[in-house]
């Protein structure tokens, strides 16, 4: 299995939201890199980093963060507030191996065309955070329609990667929901996995249904998952 290590950004920290609120919010620190460093004396391969302001607000931010982890080799996969064709190219050509979107690419199926004919499949990862089965919106403060019908939609358009987070459970350490991955691991495509991952079973439990990568957040900040244990992270 792939795995994500995630760096969750807002205003200038590394922080953890417990199920999408912004009213539970947990600061950890100002150098996440070097966090990984005293951590585990080295930097993970890749990194899963989000900036949660951008999310809610509509515009990515976090461009020095993003610029000095692809300085340092680090495959990245960057989201969080690209509703713009052009903040997706400064992405990649700031060093992301691929960009995240969500809000704008479920709102608008013209944009989401044209960013396939532009960038291809492999430069896009469509982000689908479940709550109650619908597509949450906007730093998940908003709901979109039914989760299945948004992917299945992007999928027939090209599109073949997809994150899906299961935010009842996101930030929690209560361990995967299965009947939710059970559902959603049958979706068509490259599935990644994020939420209430809590331990190596979680990514054993993933694995055997199928699903190839997983981000992993709370878990490995908090020290419940050693990254050491997680084949191919550094």
């Amino acid at each position: 299995m792939e795995i994500w290590p995630a760096v969750d950004w807002f205003d200038g920290q590394m922080v953890r939201l417990e199920r999408g609120s912004y009213n539970r919010v947990t600061a950890y620190t100002d150098d996440p890199l070097a966090l990984f460093q005293e951590r585990y004396h080295a930097l993970p391969k890749r990194i899963h980093l989000v900036d949660l302001k951008g999310a809610k607000d509509g515009s990515f931010s976090a461009w020095p963060l993003l610029e000095r982890m692809a300085r340092l080799g680090i495959d990245v996969e960057v989201g969080g507030g690209f509703r713009e064709t052009q903040q997706v190219q400064k992405a990649l050509d700031s060093g992301a191996c691929r960009v995240v979107l969500g809000t704008r690419l479920i709102e608008d199926k013209a944009w989401a065309q044209d960013l396939l004919h532009q960038f291809g499949p492999h430069k896009l990862v469509a982000s689908i955070d479940i709550k109650d089965g619908r597509a949450m919106l906007r730093g998940w403060t908003t709901n979109g329609l039914a989760a299945d019908t948004e992917w299945f939609t992007l999928y027939h358009m090209g599109f073949t990667l997809c994150n899906i987070t299961d935010i009842s459970r996101d930030g929690t350490l209560i361990g995967l929901d299965p009947a939710f991955w059970r559902e959603t691991g049958q979706y068509p495509g490259e599935i990644g996995a994020g939420g209430g991952i809590a331990h190596m079973e979680d990514l054993a439990l993933l694995e055997a249904m199928g699903i190839g990568r997983a981000v992993i957040g709370k878990a490995w900040v908090s020290g419940q998952i050693d990254l050491h244990q997680c084949k191919g992270v550094f």
